[in-house]
């Protein structure tokens, strides 16, 4: 592939991580991002040995605007072109709306909407050169379903989406084809493995996938041009009984569904000990 590569952010851990294996795998040279400490060389040595593929890494917070010029000017000093840009980087979190300070809903508008924003700006030029090139911004199941205490998270997922599917008509005709991936539920770290395994009811506990099997997904429909990602039988599922249900019956098993996890949550923290110490 030459000087072309696929520039991934958040692509130390979780789905990010993966996402990059999955280039890899296809043969596609990387860009890195993630933050600062978050062992990022190490899994460069991973995948050149695994893949044998070039890969930088650049570790920087992109939730900083100033840091998202800055990347794409040591990305240009490398003299690298990109062909794919995955933005994958957010921040996440379920919990009441008061539950957090006004400053954490900040820098989650900023990681979520203004930094994947600015990306794909900054990195038009060279997708636009490299066409045939692709754009896949990791939105949400959170930001089509509107779940409670997701409110600025599943808002921010939600300009995705719509962000996501209006460039794609502006860029199609260029061949630039962009692509809004939509995961559910993920066993991306120990503690929300345990979570996702104890919470909730049985069809949403089956909805939970690994981020192996969504990157997977994600890449090859990437690839195969698709607009909208959704991955999984039942979150599939979710989004037609979303449309079909009406709004009192939706807010019944949403609430239905909260109460159950709350009920549930106490027994994480209880085994956190025995975890930590198998590890």
């Amino acid at each position: 592939m030459g000087n072309k590569y696929a520039l991934i952010t958040g692509a130390s851990e979780g789905l990010g991580k993966f996402l990059a294996m999955e280039c890899a795998r296809k043969g596609m040279n990387l860009v890195l991002v993630a933050l600062p400490g978050s062992g990022l060389n190490h899994l460069r040595s991973y995948i050149i040995k695994t893949f044998f593929v070039n890969v930088v890494c650049i570790e920087t917070d992109l939730s900083h605007e100033k840091n998202c010029y800055q990347l794409y000017e040591q990305v240009k000093e490398c003299q690298i072109s990109i062909s794919v840009l995955t933005n994958n980087a957010g921040i996440g979190g379920t919990f009441p709306f008061g539950g957090k300070e006004a400053g954490y809903y900040t820098k989650v508008i900023s990681l979520n909407v203004s930094t994947p924003t600015i990306l794909c700006r900054l990195f038009l030029p060279d997708l636009k050169l490299n066409a045939p090139s692709f754009i896949m911004n990791v939105s949400s199941l959170a930001g089509i379903l509107h779940l409670p205490h997701k409110q600025v998270y599943g808002a921010t997922k939600s300009y995705l989406v719509s962000f996501s599917k209006t460039l794609r008509k502006e860029l199609r005709r260029e061949n630039v084809f962009v692509s809004v991936l939509c995961p559910g539920g993920m066993n991306t770290y120990w503690r929300l493995t345990m979570e996702n395994r104890m919470m909730g009811t049985w069809i949403s506990r089956q909805s939970v996938m690994e981020p192996s099997d969504v990157a997977a997904i994600g890449i090859k429909q990437m690839i195969k041009k698709k607009e909208l990602i959704i991955t999984g039988f039942w979150n599939r599922c979710f989004l037609f009984w979303n449309q079909l249900f009406p709004k009192t019956i939706k807010d019944g098993l949403m609430n239905y569904q909260m109460n159950k996890s709350k009920k549930k949550e106490t027994l994480v923290p209880v085994l956190q000990p025995q975890l930590i110490t198998l590890n």
